[in-house]
């Protein structure tokens, strides 16, 4: 049984096709394994959390998710990009990029709509956490 989640293999990104910030990463995180990614800033800690997150895409390389590889289009599929949104998420270091709604219901609605859960069953929780 493979128990890989991310299999990294020779991942370069560039910024403006100029700015390299990753170069030959090679990283393999197994279900239930932690890691912390240290480094200065600028050294690509973030770009490789947006790379894990689908938010952008590796010039060169592969990232496999679950055994499959990660690709733009995708997260384009309804099913896949439902069930990827499941299993992987990023927390944003500045609360003020995480938020990107015009009010705070509307970006605690966000994900479980995204997850396809029925508006009712979502509207019921949100009023329990705003009763809380």
């Amino acid at each position: 049984m493979n128990d890989a989640v991310f299999e990294l293999k020779d991942v370069h990104f560039s910024y403006l096709g100029k700015f390299p910030a990753l170069r030959g990463v090679d990283i393999n995180i197994s279900r239930g394994e932690k890691i912390a990614v240290i480094g200065a800033n600028g050294s690509g800690k973030s770009t490789l959390l947006n790379l894990l997150d689908g938010l952008i895409f590796p010039d060169k390389g592969t990232i496999k998710v679950f055994g499959a590889e990660l690709k733009e289009d995708d997260l384009n599929d309804e099913d896949f990009s439902k069930n990827f949104r499941r299993k992987v998420g990023l927390v944003f270091q500045n609360p003020d990029v995480q938020l990107f709604c015009p009010t705070v219901k509307e970006d605690i609605v966000f994900g479980p709509l995204q997850l396809g859960i029925g508006k009712k069953e979502i509207e019921r929780r949100l009023e329990e956490l705003v009763s809380r």
